[in-house]
């Protein structure tokens, strides 16, 4: 999914298709490239589903534990502007980002769970 930067004095109830509230990188060799930018709201701040560019977002969806609270849930929608994504523009991940192993600011997890999932890890 890249290293994801959220930018929370961005974060409100209301979108601005120019302020995103987060910057996704793919490391390379100890620096970061820019790849795409994300749409985030709390569920708390939007309890109905948010549009955006003409499209739902999506969610609802928990947190990125560890990185962020499980309990954070929230609708967000990734946008490729910077990285081609065989997936699709809007696809939550891109197949073609790369986190190898020893970059800085890699992590590997798990996907976030959609709100009411419950899946053995």
């Amino acid at each position: 999914m890249g290293v994801h930067f959220l930018n929370m004095a961005n974060v409100g109830p209301q979108l601005d298709t120019l302020r995103p509230q987060v910057l996704i990188y793919e490391p390379h060799g100890g620096r970061l490239e820019l790849v795409a930018a994300e749409w985030f709201v709390p569920t708390q701040l939007s309890p109905q589903r948010p549009q955006l560019f003409g499209r739902a977002m999506d969610g609802p969806m928990e947190g990125h534990a560890p990185i962020m609270p499980a309990e954070l849930h929230h609708w967000d929608l990734h946008v490729w502007l910077w990285k081609n994504n065989p997936a699709g523009l809007f696809s939550p991940t891109n197949p073609s980002v790369r986190c190898p192993d020893g970059e800085p600011y890699t992590h590997h997890g798990q996907p976030p769970l959609m709100v009411g999932e419950h899946q053995d890890r």
